[in-house]
């Protein structure tokens, strides 16, 4: 991804925060990054999802920031892709019903 994309997706994501209402719950991140790591990368963000989440945290100085990394097997032949599409939509719908504003980042 160049720089003037990340930083166009940056400032999307800050218009988005500033257009919205007030916390539903005093916990809730005002960005929540999802991760799915690579095929036959061992459990947690995986080469790509660490780094996406520092720079994303980083450029958004003063908003708090969360991550999940997707659980699925992560074979090298896609099978557990369904189950791993699955985990994301449940824990996206889940966190989204209870922290409405919170915008989202898939990955």
């Amino acid at each position: 991804m160049t720089a003037p994309a990340f930083r166009s997706i940056i400032f999307g994501l800050l218009l988005l925060l500033l257009a919205t209402p007030t916390r539903v719950r005093a916990n809730c991140p005002d960005v929540h990054v999802v991760f799915a790591r690579g095929s036959t990368e061992m459990p947690g963000l995986g080469m790509c999802g660490g780094p996406l989440v520092r720079s994303i945290t980083a450029n958004l100085a003063g908003l708090s920031v969360s991550s999940y990394a997707v659980n699925y097997f992560a074979d090298a032949t896609q099978l557990s892709a369904g189950p791993g599409a699955t985990d994301m939509t449940r824990h996206v719908v889940a966190v989204a019903q209870q922290c409405p504003n919170t915008v989202f980042v898939l990955g």
